[in-house]
């Protein structure tokens, strides 16, 4: 073949390899693409999916706490009121000194109770905590357990308070609350400590005692101690949760929520 044809031919050559390989890779993308989208959308609505799951489950334990509520505020307490004037009562009738300090003593104890069944009854309201706010709220759940408990309290606001919505406030509220039941119930603490830190871009709650801790590794054997409910309750508001404790070095748990974005986290 005369060499005048080869070059042109070549240079062809050359060229339609080059298209052929920017199409193949072109067609390459758009697949990879293509795919990736599809993974993408099937992650979606599984986590969506999961999301909807969490937000039922949590709104059914709300309603089943405000459910609680009333029925503490309405019968229980209606019923020891009552008891209560039929103990005054009482003792107009009683005929000893001793009689009436019994009687007056019972009486004192109805009285403790009624107002621990308002305390207990307000916690678990959802209204009350959207009416004074989260500050406000987990200050009285402190109080209550510092009368009742005689554990000792301290709680650091940091930063410039926001207010959250409602839904986000109840959350962080039952974690702190969750948190509290349990340095109640489990640590032996004498102090628990609360930071509540507004930062510019995150919302961090630390939360530490003084009390036992336990062996971290076993968090996930301890359902009675609410931390999946904990962890739970943190995703939902777009937070995670951190745990730091050991045997007889207290306990120390960290919500942190991102303020710069919406929604439930993957």
């Amino acid at each position: 073949m005369n060499d005048q044809y080869i070059i042109p031919l070549f240079v062809a050559g050359s060229l339609l390899l080059t298209l052929f390989a920017f199409f193949l890779i072109a067609y390459l993308i758009v697949q990879k693409n293509k795919q990736n989208a599809y993974q993408l959308e099937k992650r979606q609505i599984f986590f969506d999916h999961q999301n909807n799951i969490l937000r039922t489950k949590i709104e059914e334990h709300e309603n089943t706490l405000d459910h609680m509520s009333k029925e503490l505020h309405d019968n229980v307490k209606s019923v020891l009121g009552f008891a209560q004037m039929n103990m005054y009562k009482i003792a107009d009738l009683a005929p000893g000194e001793e009689q009436a300090l019994l009687i007056d003593k019972t009486n004192k104890i109805i009285g403790q109770v009624l107002d621990d069944l308002h305390n207990i009854s307000h916690s678990l309201n959802s209204n009350f905590v959207k009416n004074i706010g989260l500050t406000e709220t987990i200050s009285k759940e402190l109080e209550n357990i510092k009368v009742s408990k005689n554990i000792s309290y301290n709680i650091d606001i940091q930063g410039n308070p926001i207010a959250f919505d409602a839904e986000k406030e109840i959350q962080i509220y039952r974690i702190a609350q969750e948190a509290i039941q349990n340095c109640v119930k489990h640590s032996k603490a004498a102090n628990i400590s609360f930071i509540l830190n507004y930062g510019p871009d995150f919302f961090t709650m630390k939360i530490s005692d003084n009390g036992i801790g336990f062996d971290k590794k076993k968090i996930y054997e301890m359902r009675g101690l609410g931390f999946l409910n904990m962890f739970q309750r943190a995703r939902f508001v777009n937070g995670s949760l951190e745990v730091q404790t050991d045997p007889m070095t207290g306990c120390i748990i960290i919500l942190k929520i991102n303020l710069n974005t919406n929604g439930i986290t993957d």
